[in-house]
């Protein structure tokens, strides 16, 4: 505990601990006004009409992966190496960031309303889901002017924009779904995306107004930045893509060889999951736009990217060993058909802390470009992950699956934050 109370004390003064703090911050109060409003639409609308929600929430986290082709990090990244006062470099990202995401987020959202009747067979969902294609849309904008105002570092803003969409998501959630049931819960989530996408813009365009006038260099023409945005964000856009495949592929794996009892402890774990990597996971955007706009500043650079690996590990081991702790605790908690759930909450304590380090050095191979090694990590990782568990599924999964599952993640993944940071000292440290 020394060594932790020591490092608190190093970084609790930082720049990057404030916007950390702020992006906490605003992340908890949207997660636990989402947590609320999900309990609540439940009880609303019963077992059946709430999982018909949950189907439709699925297909849009489905098809947001496609939709939003990376341009949060991207757009974090160039709008971070770009001088604070530069009108109009920033401006010609800002516009052709979001003309790459619309392009993209429509051709998504007229396949959802194309296909709809391929996803479910029963005509209220297949209608709610080509209403839910502007939603798709909205989703993917939101992504990324949140990947802008992240390299802006306009994190206090995005804070008090979470916080009022929070509310927002409380208030409309329970008053719609109560008098128009499912409809009115998918109405939420339109009615929710579109104000946040309207908070930000609000935002964008404050920010932009400060420093019009203000412009210190040319900024490149519409079409180059176009291809260098669509260059950068495409190994990105491949990387959530093998994310989403593998998350399916193994839950595939765990019902078809081991069962949905299995599925269940899987699933029940990955909640813990969750919370452990709750901060590390906000904090993405925080790190990749200091990485960024310290490029050009060795030492600065060298200490943002320490200062993250301390905040990260923090921020995992405090709540990865107070759950490793409580999992029988939290054993119980779920009921007597979850015996076994407390040892693989323990492996996924210890998978979340190689978890939350390998985080940092993904972001700094993204700051620096090299987006083709991390893609290949990722498919590393993922993938890796799905061939070690498969033969101890076949064996084993009957009784384990879950257990053995989540020990073949955890084993690829301290593989893979060993690969990351050899590459590292290889490819960054040397140069």
């Amino acid at each position: 505990m020394k060594i932790i109370s020591t490092l608190i004390s190093k970084i609790k003064d930082s720049q990057i601990a404030k916007d950390s703090t702020w992006a906490v911050i605003g992340s908890a109060v949207s997660k636990c006004a989402a947590m609320v409003v999900g309990i609540i639409i439940a009880r609303l609308l019963g077992v059946d009409a709430f999982g018909e929600y949950g189907m439709v929430k699925s297909t849009l986290f489905y098809i947001a992966v496609f939709s939003t082709f990376g341009l949060g990090s991207t757009a974090n990244r160039y709008i971070a190496l770009c001088k604070r006062d530069d009108y109009r470099a920033i401006i010609n990202i800002i516009r052709n960031s979001i003309s790459i995401t619309l392009i993209t987020s429509a051709i998504m959202a007229v396949l959802l309303f194309t296909c709809a009747g391929l996803i479910t067979d029963e005509p209220h969902l297949v209608s709610i889901l080509r209403y839910t294609a502007l939603i798709v849309i909205f989703n993917a904008i939101n992504t990324t002017q949140l990947g802008l105002l992240s390299g802006l570092k306009q994190f206090r803003t995005i804070a008090v924009i979470n916080a009022i969409t929070g509310v927002a998501t409380l208030i409309l959630g329970i008053g719609l779904t109560y008098y128009f049931k499912l409809i009115g819960a998918v109405g939420t989530l339109f009615a929710t995306t579109m104000l946040q996408c309207i908070l930000n813009q609000i935002a964008i365009s404050r920010y932009l107004n400060k420093i019009r006038g203000n412009s210190t260099a040319e900024s490149d023409d519409s079409s180059a930045t176009i291809s260098k945005l669509f260059k950068f964000s495409l190994p990105i856009a491949i990387q959530e893509c093998v994310y989403a495949s593998a998350s399916w592929i193994r839950v595939i794996m765990i019902t078809t060889l081991a069962g949905y009892d299995e599925l269940g402890l899987y699933t029940a774990t990955n909640q813990c999951h969750l919370i452990i990597i709750f901060i590390p996971g906000v904090l993405r955007n925080v790190i990749l736009s200091h990485l960024s706009s310290s490029l050009n500043d060795h030492d600065r650079h060298k200490q943002t990217f320490s200062t993250m690996i301390k905040i990260n590990l923090v921020s995992t081991i405090l709540p990865a060993v107070a759950i490793a702790l409580c999992s029988p605790i939290i054993e119980q908690i779920y009921g007597d058909s979850f015996v076994g759930l407390a040892p693989i909450i323990v492996v996924t304590a210890v998978l979340s802390i190689f978890e939350s380090v390998c985080d940092i050095y993904v972001q700094e191979f993204i700051s620096r470009g090299y987006n083709w090694i991390t893609l290949a990590g990722y498919i590393f990782r993922n993938y890796g992950s799905l061939i070690v568990a498969l033969p101890l599924l076949i064996k084993y999964g009957n009784n384990h699956g879950a257990f053995w599952a989540y020990s073949s993640i955890m084993v690829v993944q301290i593989l893979y934050c060993l690969l990351l940071h050899i590459l590292y000292k290889r490819k960054i440290q040397i140069s």
